[in-house]
């Protein structure tokens, strides 16, 4: 029998996949951290959870993530027609970048998908940072983006503490060194094809064509 939080936490659940991932199937380490993340509200603040680790967070539907939702706009920006046409080509692009993750300086993860017959657990994982700029992640999951990541920016800690987390949630993280980070990270670009950066420029462009007709 369901109770009232049983419902409420899959409606949660239900909501995320429908609005960040179209209701597509997801990738397996992502299925369990939303699993266990969305099935007890505690663990979100828990140290074992591996996002909070980092201060990373699940791009819940009843939040607002600047980024995404372009909060940072003001008047002022609107009335740029440069700044105005990148947003327009970010938000095409967006469509096909599936975010499901903000780390802590509020930059994004998600799941570059130009053919949306490609399965999610297919597709490369990118970043956004709040530069704008899209550039492939470190690992070929989210749960070796994330721990690779730490390891990528000097914190050994952070990189230790990731792993066991996963472990302790059943998702196996390799060990790695920046060497091998970097080296697969160059094989797996050759493997893209257009990336999310092309595709925003191709669509700031044509923005632009059309405010000088």
């Amino acid at each position: 029998m369901q109770t009232e939080g049983t419902i409420l936490i899959g409606d949660k659940v239900k909501k995320f996949i429908d609005s960040r991932l179209d209701g597509q199937d997801l990738p397996k380490d992502l299925s369990t951290l939303l699993a266990v993340v969305a099935g007890d509200p505690e663990f979100e603040e828990d140290g074992n959870n591996p996002l909070n680790i980092i201060w990373a967070e699940l791009l819940w539907t009843d939040r607002k993530y600047p980024l995404l939702d372009h909060d940072y706009i003001n008047d002022v920006d609107r009335a740029n027609p440069d700044i105005m046409a990148n947003v327009r080509a970010m938000q095409d692009t967006d469509k096909k970048l599936k975010f499901v993750i903000q780390c802590e300086d509020t930059s994004l993860i998600g799941y570059w998908q130009p053919d949306p017959e490609t399965p999610l657990e297919q597709c490369a994982l990118f970043w956004l940072n709040t530069e704008g700029q899209y550039y492939l992640t470190e690992g070929k999951t989210l749960s070796e983006t994330l721990a690779y990541r730490a390891l990528v920016d000097g914190d050994e800690d952070a990189f230790r503490s990731l792993l066991d987390a996963f472990e302790r949630l059943g998702i196996p993280v390799p060990e790695a060194d920046e060497t091998s980070i970097f080296a697969d990270m160059e094989f797996r670009a050759t493997k893209v094809g257009e990336t999310p950066e092309n595709f925003r420029n191709q669509r700031y462009e044509y923005y632009r064509s059309l405010q000088k007709i």
